[in-house]
């Protein structure tokens, strides 16, 4: 009975030893993964710093679902000092929306068919400057994110996930280079919604670039 509880104990120590190396293990593994996540992050906020506050930049979006990344919806966005532009050209029609923030003036054009609305606004969405991360978030996102390398439009990337975003971050400049923004359902089955981002520009838009609209020979709305 003695020799029997002694064996006993000897598998039960041999259990909590291989438990314990486990244990280690992935705390290692876990500290060696925080670790690198933080530098990587550390080095993306450093790139990022050089443009977040830029107030004069542009860049192309492209939309698509996981399904067809040939179909594509194809937006140019434009911000300078306060004016911003979007450009959407789907082969039918050339949608420009332009808006001053000072005026709130708002002007909805179809250059296709020469037809202009006037309105007015608090804001305008659609050209705010992308960037991954915050200071004081950095801790949080090197905890919970998986970091790995990608490539988009031949350009070396960091691919981020965790629970809340997957992006992919340009290496060189730190600028956003892809984004996956929930899922699309096509014939009962789920792709993701992917929004590419290219072309990123700082400090090259003039004020010519970004001027109001030339109207003649338009038919113009006032709402």
């Amino acid at each position: 009975m003695e020799e029997r509880t002694k064996k006993k104990r000897k598998v039960g120590l041999k259990v909590f030893a291989i438990i314990a190396i486990i244990i280690v293990v992935l705390a290692v593994i876990f500290f060696i993964n925080f670790v690198r996540n933080y530098v990587i992050l550390n080095e993306i906020i450093e790139k990022e710093a050089k443009f977040k506050d830029s107030t004069n930049y542009s860049y192309v979006s492209e939309h698509y679902n996981s399904n067809d990344e040939e179909d594509k919806v194809v937006v140019e966005h434009y911000y300078k000092d306060g004016n911003s532009k979007i450009i959407m050209d789907n082969g039918e029609n050339k949608i420009t929306v332009w808006y001053d923030e000072e005026t709130k003036e708002n002007i909805f054009l179809n250059e296709t068919t020469k037809e202009a609305t006037i309105t007015s606004s608090p804001f305008m969405l659609g050209t705010e400057l992308l960037y991954f991360n915050e200071e004081d978030s950095k801790i949080y996102f090197a905890l919970t994110s998986f970091i790995t390398n990608d490539i988009v439009n031949g350009k070396d990337c960091y691919n981020i996930r965790n629970s809340g975003i997957k992006a992919s971050i340009n290496k060189e400049d730190g600028t956003v280079a892809k984004a996956i923004n929930g899922k699309a359902v096509i014939d009962g089955k789920e792709y993701d919604s992917i929004t590419g981002y290219k072309n990123w520009q700082f400090d090259k838009l003039t004020d010519e670039d970004m001027k109001r609209p030339d109207l003649t020979d338009y038919n113009v709305v006032n709402k």
